[in-house]
């Protein structure tokens, strides 16, 4: 089963995120912050990181870094989740390390897709439970 670390803030957002993405067979971890985002994932390492750019204290961005920094974590597919779309801000994402890129609001089936890519592609084998 795939295991994905949901970073967002906004608890509706993730509540109803979790809920559709468990419903396809995806197990799920919800954190609130940047700071947590980085302890629950070198604590259980997950398939993939869905990340909000928006978060309070440390902004999504400067958590990719740090995944990336981090020989742990450096091969965790991430999907950077954003209502900020604008080209610079897309480019900043994927410069930064960024796997995929999903605008907010977000559509399903496109993270669905994004989703699929990043598993298919990975190699370093994730958390398997």
């Amino acid at each position: 089963m795939t295991t994905v670390l949901y970073v967002e803030d906004d608890d509706d957002n993730a509540f109803m995120l979790t809920r559709r993405l468990e419903r396809h067979g995806i197990h799920m971890r919800h954190v609130e912050s940047g700071e947590k985002a980085l302890i629950d994932a070198v604590w259980k390492i997950p398939d993939v990181v869905l990340l909000d750019i928006s978060l309070p204290g440390m902004d999504g961005l400067s958590v990719l870094q740090k995944l990336r920094s981090n020989p742990l974590t450096q091969s965790v597919p991430v999907i950077v989740l954003s209502a900020h779309v604008m080209e610079d801000d897309i480019t900043r994402a994927l410069e930064a390390g960024a796997d995929a890129f999903v605008p907010k609001p977000i559509e399903f089936p496109r993270l669905l897709e994004a989703l699929d890519r990043v598993i298919k592609h990975d190699s370093h084998g994730g958390d398997s439970s």
